[in-house]
């Protein structure tokens, strides 16, 4: 596959989180009772489009998304239609709002399960995979494939019960009944500290292997899955906005792009498959970057809106249209210059300049 067709893909990947974005904003928009106006797949151009229950829907010519409009977004509409968007209820706006992130969040989470279920997920087995040279379980004679079956007279076949159970032997020598070739043997083996980890180590890593699980199971550890990469998503989030480099930790649209182009390349090279789990991973990944990111309560993203309408919800007040749209206004342009920053720094890394 020639790279700009990893470079469409990649491409691809983007426009659909984008479009389940819109999707929700329109799906709460109707079944909230509000008017839209217009629900489009893609940008740019309309290729096609016809007209069904008073609403037109399009398909334009750059699949990078969607759009949902409402009467009462465009200055010429006029305010006393009672269709406004803005003369709504603020606690369907704000539903319908919250329904933009939420749907990538869905999104992440449905194809993890897919993932899961399908694929199976990565687990640790209980078979030695490396010993360190000359570590202690080098010593002692432990070598890749080894089976450990007991840990101090205590049998077990699960690797996170055997890891667990040496690393609470503290620095005192473990004995270990090895399972090797069919036979089997006891060896005592001595520990390391580690200052790295602060722990006292053998020098010996499990295997992992992929294992297919059930549905329900799948389920359960999708929504595990989702919530620690949300954490982490959290934690480097914070860094940002800690840190002196904080543009090095942020990516543009091409550099975004860019990157899922080279992980596709590597992935596909190695097979049809690898290279499948990898574009589903891309997209749970960047669905669940995007609905954290249109959460954060700043200007012009759904997580500012939301915050403003649930004011107005809780208090029956609001900003007047005039001074919403402006703070909306200033946080868009502030938007759209990093955006204009990061992409011209993404183009220039593209030829080798960093700045």
């Amino acid at each position: 596959m020639s790279t700009i067709l990893y470079v469409l893909l990649a491409i691809l990947v983007l426009g659909i989180c984008i479009f389940i974005h819109e999707l929700g904003h329109y799906l709460a928009a109707r079944a909230c009772g509000l008017t839209v106006l217009e629900f489009a797949v893609g940008m740019g151009p309309k290729i096609i489009g016809w007209r069904k229950n008073d609403i037109d829907y399009s398909i334009r010519a750059f699949p990078i998304g969607g759009f949902c409009s409402f009467a009462g977004e465009s200055p010429d509409d006029e305010e006393s239609d009672p269709r406004n968007i803005n003369l709504q209820p603020a606690w369907k706006r704000l539903i319908m709002t919250a329904a933009g992130p939420f749907m990538n969040f869905v999104l992440a989470l449905v194809l993890a399960v897919v993932l899961m279920a399908a694929v199976g997920e990565y687990v640790m087995v209980n078979r030695i995979d490396t010993v360190t040279d000359g570590s202690p379980a080098a010593t002692a004679g432990l070598l890749p494939g080894d089976r450990i079956t007991a840990v101090n007279g205590e049998s077990s076949d699960e690797a996170t019960e055997i890891s667990a159970a040496i690393a609470q032997t503290g620095d005192s020598d473990v004995t270990l009944t090895i399972e090797r070739g069919g036979s089997t043997f006891d060896a005592v083996v001595a520990k390391q500290y580690d200052a790295a980890s602060g722990r006292y180590l053998m020098g010996v890593t499990f295997g992992v292997e992929n294992v297919r699980i059930g549905f329900f199971k799948a389920v359960g550890s999708s929504f595990a899955y989702c919530a620690e990469l949300f954490k982490t998503m959290i934690k480097t989030l914070g860094q940002m906005f800690t840190q002196k480099d904080v543009l090095d930790q942020v990516a543009g649209p091409v550099g975004t792009v860019s990157m899922m182009t080279q992980y596709a390349q590597q992935s596909f090279a190695q097979s049809f498959n690898e290279g499948m789990t990898m574009v589903l991973n891309l997209v749970v990944i960047i669905s669940m970057n995007l609905g954290l990111m249109n959460f954060l309560p700043l200007p012009a993203l759904d997580g500012g809106r939301a915050v403003l309408l649930l004011v107005e919800t809780v208090t029956g007040k609001h900003l007047s249209r005039k001074h919403e749209a402006i703070v909306h206004f200033v946080g868009l342009i502030l938007l759209l210059g990093l955006i204009v920053l990061l992409t011209g720094r993404d183009i220039l890394r593209l030829f080798g300049v960093n700045l």
